[in-house]
């Protein structure tokens, strides 16, 4: 097996730790590196409140003001830290990239919130090779160095595509993607083409469409399988990431090649 990228949701904090540890260390056992992008999303709301600053969000993605930024960038180091630190008491080695040095950010008219320009892989790759776990910030810098907020779910596909990784699992709170989720259907085994036409059509909420356009992408830039599931259940967590349990009626897939849908 190649590359994992795994993206811990930022509302898992604290839920997920047991549960991640133990796919990771397996990953480890498997020959299979993993690499962590994480989010943040209840840390830079809390801080934003308390320092009462309000931002709307456009298409599921938070508007950044300059203003907002250094809460932006101090609630993601303090996310990274504890992750790192929830790890490495758990027995996994880590390398933690905090600062914004993987991602270079692009401007797209948004003030602070940013897009992914590129991805500086060979940092990832050293601490792979050394045998850590790479917790990677979404945030990035321009060529001016200037830092940009920039969606964790964006950032795990582009970082996922840019390492050539075999499977990308998204951690959440919830079951997967709903084809409707008032009705509690849950998107199984999908397609890119189907996911597409379902955008297309609005059957997702504001906060889903981000993710699902990481999805998509993902699924555009060569990562073969593409996962979103509840970060808790590591039953669920280990079919994602390593197929070897039955097909459980749990979790979204998406595989690039049809013919290549097996469990």
């Amino acid at each position: 097996m190649g590359v994992i990228v795994i993206k811990l949701g930022g509302s898992l904090e604290g839920s997920a730790g047991a549960a991640l540890a133990g796919a990771v260390q397996e990953a480890g056992r498997r020959g299979s590196p993993v690499v962590l992008v994480h989010g943040g999303g209840p840390r830079i709301s809390k801080r934003l409140r308390d320092a009462g600053i309000e931002l709307p969000f456009v298409n599921g993605l938070r508007q950044t003001s300059e203003e907002a930024m250094p809460h932006v960038m101090a609630a993601l180091a303090e996310c990274n830290r504890d992750i790192a630190e929830a790890l490495a008491g758990r027995g996994v080695d880590v390398a933690a990239f905090a600062d914004g040095e993987i991602v270079v950010a692009k401007d797209v008219g948004r003030l602070r919130t940013g897009d992914v320009a590129a991805v500086r892989v060979d940092p990832v790759r050293g601490a792979v090779a050394s045998g850590c776990v790479p917790v990677i910030a979404p945030f990035g810098r321009d060529a001016a160095g200037r830092p940009y907020n920039i969606n964790a779910d964006h950032a795990a596909s582009h970082i996922a595509g840019a390492l050539g990784a075999t499977r990308l699992v998204f951690l959440t709170d919830v079951p997967g993607i709903y084809r409707d989720f008032e009705a509690g259907d849950l998107l199984l085994d999908t397609t890119p083409d189907e996911l597409e036409h379902l955008l297309q059509a609005g059957a997702f909420s504001t906060g889903m469409i981000p993710k699902v356009n990481a999805v998509l992408h993902a699924a555009q830039h060569g990562v073969r399988e593409v996962w979103v599931v509840d970060g808790r259940d590591l039953e669920v967590l280990r079919m994602a990431m390593f197929g070897t349990s039955e097909r459980r009626a749990a979790g979204t897939r998406l595989v690039a090649h049809k013919e290549g849908v097996t469990a």
